[in-house]
């Protein structure tokens, strides 16, 4: 049976004769380098500079990764997308029919543990658009603030 081993794959082309390690962090790249046997005193010493290079650095990017988690980047979206009616990140007014009757309602949305949450604030007599929609916007304010306060506080924590 092959012997696999993770982050290194084996490269025989016309011209490449040759192990290839890649390492991800941060959803791409992080290193990759071509281990030729040629250069390498054949496939086998290939496989083992190959392997000595993907640990160690695994255990840089590993170490990195902690590090590279910028204070300064926040897990929030700051920018709308270009479908939000609102103009404001994670509040969306929703115009739709319930059981025959219109429902208007201002919604703010966020995520909670990787569970997606949402509180509405519905249109009514005694609530004014404007009043949904800026009860929304704080809710939506409230609930980063406490998310990212808990984010700061809990640095090692992905």
């Amino acid at each position: 049976m092959k012997k696999m081993h993770k982050g290194i794959s084996r490269i025989d082309s016309k011209n490449t004769h040759g192990w290839y390690v890649r390492i991800y962090a941060n959803g791409g790249v992080f290193v990759s380098k071509l281990f030729s046997d040629r250069l390498h005193g054949g496939k086998q010493q290939a496989l083992k500079d190959a392997i000595s290079y993907r640990d160690h650095n695994q255990m840089v990017a590993d170490l990195k990764r902690k590090d590279m988690r910028s204070r300064s980047k926040r897990p929030f979206y700051s920018k709308p997308p270009k479908n939000n009616t609102s103009g404001v990140v994670g509040v969306n007014e929703i115009l739709s029919t319930s059981n025959g009757k219109k429902v208007h309602y201002f919604q703010a949305t966020w995520s909670e543990n990787g569970k997606a949450r949402s509180k509405k604030y519905y249109i009514t007599p005694n609530r004014t658009t404007q009043q949904a929609r800026e009860a929304a916007i704080q809710h939506r304010l409230t609930m980063v603030n406490k998310l990212e306060e808990n984010w700061l506080s809990n640095p090692d924590k992905d």
